[in-house]
């Protein structure tokens, strides 16, 4: 579907401001953006670029002592493409210039209302400070991927996340096991725009407990982690929540072709996602049109570069850079997301002229090392439990990979004992003919209601020894 300021205009307009707010319409304004011309768009963010620069010469140490040793000075700014000549910032430099990124003195619009963290990879995570208009952004960007999403604000929500990422109940606390959180509007939107109902369910729950509550309360759109999207695809639902469900979105994780194919399939909706770092906010959403990523420009800036550091050719998979626009409280130039992903050419089919990424192939440090044919092997066994899945549903409730430094695998499924040995069979033929090009390292299958990492904030269903971090 092809879009212009019009269809925008008229999606836009059914997202009605809450009669509290008395702010700008900001929404309107990214709208408009979306579809001005390329040179626009480039010199806006050239002007967004040049000012955050300036502060960090000005007011910011670790940039200071930067721009000194790479001889960078003020008039150099001039030039945006300066921000080129940076080295990218990693989690571990941040870490360790924590407070020398934080600028010697800040406006009262400036001054930080909310704190996040990186999310681990790399040990102790460090706390990341957001100004107001960081943190303000927010909203109005998730509601321009909702509105992307073609999305209805007044129907009913979903979401089954870990307790810490939603509201707490009405008592201040976070949600029990089986409790279910009622909320009237969407948590995300609440005191911004009007919309529907919304519920809240922590992801620790059973996934069978996770059925039961999608089946009763049948809502509209489901909000889920990647993983969870595919553990509930994998399980027998009711067909009316299936007719009431118009649409999923995944976050959290990586969500390859292979799960998106099996969530749609089984779901019978499209499913959605959008690219966001703890550190930074929403970065992208990708386009329902396109299949590419589409960056939010009024609030960061996007490079993909290869392992010296230079722009990759289209088509071509690099490491993903991120600076923060709207963050004057504590500045990430050139930001490492360590994330893999591909570069694109040309406009997207759908008309929006803002800037676009391709496939996000997830994070390097959890592919970089890995031995060689893990992922197609890998991929061996997810498509045998889709197989057996789409046979028998609800056979398979979870299941999990754990790969150890001598590259064997262990491969956890909770399924029904009637067809364990089967499906044991079938993951053990696929896994030894996945890759046949060198000897398949020793496959274990099990079953278990066990998992690594369970109750964490990020499950993995494949972990390996050879990316040890914590991926959360």
């Amino acid at each position: 579907m092809s879009t212009n300021p019009t269809t925008e205009k008229e999606a836009n307009s059914a997202w009605k401001l809450h009669p509290s707010y008395r702010g700008p319409a900001l929404h309107e304004q990214l709208a408009a953006n979306e579809h001005r011309s390329a040179e626009d768009l480039r010199n806006l963010q050239s002007r967004a670029i040049r000012s955050l620069l300036e502060h960090c010469y000005d007011l910011v140490p670790y940039y200071q002592k930067l721009f000194a040793d790479l001889k960078i000075r003020r008039r150099h700014l001039r030039d945006s493409g300066i921000l080129r000549e940076l080295p990218a910032l990693d989690k571990e430099t941040v870490a360790a210039n924590a407070e020398q990124l934080r600028p010697r003195y800040l406006t009262p619009e400036q001054r930080e209302t909310k704190t996040t963290h990186t999310s681990g990879t790399t040990g102790q995570p460090t706390v990341i400070h957001h100004d107001r208009r960081s943190m303000g952004m927010f909203p109005w960007l998730k509601q321009r991927e909702l509105r992307w999403f073609r999305y209805d604000p007044m129907g009913s929500l979903l979401s089954i996340r870990p307790d810490i990422e939603m509201a707490k109940t009405p008592q201040g606390n976070y949600l029990k096991k089986r409790e279910i959180l009622t909320l009237d509007s969407w948590p995300y939107a609440s005191g911004l725009f009007q919309t529907g109902p919304s519920w809240g369910f922590t992801n620790t729950n059973s996934i069978q407990d996770q059925v039961e509550v999608l089946n009763k309360l049948k809502p509209n759109y489901l909000l889920m982690q990647s993983s969870g999207l595919e553990f509930i695809s994998l399980q027998e639902i009711d067909d009316g929540a299936l007719r009431n469900l118009r649409a999923v979105q995944g976050v959290s994780s990586t969500l390859t072709p292979q799960m998106r194919g099996q969530v749609e399939g089984a779901l019978k909706v499209p499913v959605h996602q959008d690219y966001g770092l703890n550190e930074i906010g929403i970065v992208a959403a990708r386009c329902p049109e396109g299949g590419r990523y589409h960056v939010h420009e009024e609030h960061c800036h996007v490079e993909i570069v290869d392992e010296q550091g230079r722009s990759c050719d289209s088509g071509r998979k690099g490491r993903l850079l991120v600076t923060a626009l709207a963050n004057y409280t504590m500045p990430l130039l050139r930001y490492d997301a360590d994330d893999l992903a591909e570069t694109t050419e040309g406009d997207c089919k759908c008309g929006r002229t803002l800037a676009t990424f391709g496939a996000v192939h997830g994070r390097y440090r959890r592919t970089a090392y890995l031995p060689e044919g893990t992922f197609e092997r890998w991929g061996g066994l997810q498509s045998t439990v889709y197989a057996l899945a789409q046979e028998q549903l609800s056979a398979v409730r979870k299941y999990q990979a754990y790969q150890d430094l001598s590259g064997a695998m262990e491969l956890r499924i909770d399924c029904d004992e009637s067809i364990f040995d089967d499906l044991s069979a079938s993951c053990k033929r696929s896994y030894a003919e996945a890759y046949p090009t060198i000897p398949a390292p020793p496959l274990t299958v099990m079953r278990s209601t066990e998992f690594k990492g369970e109750g964490g904030r990020k499950f993995q269903n494949f972990i390996s020894e050879f990316t040890p971090e914590r991926d959360e």
